[in-house]
């Protein structure tokens, strides 16, 4: 006799399971068909977590300010951990470290950088910079400093070096010319924003300026990953980094 076409349907849905020595039915509504992709969405949800939550701090803080009458604007983004934002701040953080940890970069070196990136944010968010308060120097306000000003170096060199990376996919001489132009200028506003706004609060004394520099860095930096991922899911890139 021969198989009918649903029968035929039903045995490909019959695997072997190598444990149990014997078939086991398994559901294509429940199991993925196509598992590379589903790895490739979740290399893209990663991307978009670390944007996402670029972009989401700064605006959630001043949202927060505006709306409760008890929180005054701080100096720097890293002020607010002595806030009732405390937590939005510590939270997006953690989150953006722990999502370019678990990325995979594009080549080994890559990696590395963001990986670094990554571990410098959780301490930035964890370790507190230096309470208004209580002026001066100590240990847990320069491990700050140091981790957060690590994480926009990082960040700015993972760009700089391997931004550019994926671009020969891209058959448009063009195209990976604006884009290679693209990365440069974000790589710089990256690194050099953060640098300047510090350098203008020691100049005129505390103000919102170091808030305005870290948050358009962060914005940098957000916008950088945003274009990256169009420019992946363009050339098809992101097939061979999973």
């Amino acid at each position: 006799m021969h198989q009918s076409q649903g029968d035929s349907a039903q045995g490909d849905r019959v695997q072997r399971d190598p444990a149990q020595g014997d078939s086991v039915q398994r559901d294509p509504a429940t199991f993925c068909e196509a598992p590379a992709d589903y790895i490739v969405e979740t290399y893209f949800v990663l991307r978009m977590v670390i944007a996402a939550g670029a972009l989401v701090l700064p605006a959630a803080l001043l949202v927060w300010v505006a709306l409760d009458a008890d929180l005054s604007m701080m100096g720097s983004l890293s002020a607010f951990y002595y806030s009732p934002a405390r937590s939005l701040f510590v939270g997006i953080l953690v989150a953006i470290g722990v999502a370019l940890v678990a990325y995979r970069g594009y080549t080994r070196g890559e990696n590395a950088l963001l990986n670094a990136a990554g571990g410098l944010s959780i301490v930035a968010a964890l370790v507190p910079t230096g309470e208004s308060a209580l002026p001066g120097l100590n240990p847990a306000s320069v491990i700050h400093a140091v981790a957060a000003s690590g994480f926009f170096v990082l960040a700015a060199l993972s760009i700089i070096f391997y931004g550019q990376e994926t671009l020969g996919s891209i058959p448009d001489p063009d195209l990976r010319r604006r884009y290679r132009v693209a990365y440069r200028v974000l790589a710089v506003l990256v690194g050099a924003l953060p640098a300047l706004a510090v350098l203008v609060s020691w100049v005129a004394g505390p103000s919102v300026a170091l808030f305005a520099g870290e948050s358009a860095a962060l914005y940098a930096f957000a916008a950088f990953w945003i274009v990256k991922t169009y420019e992946l899911a363009r050339s098809h890139s992101e097939m061979r980094v999973v």
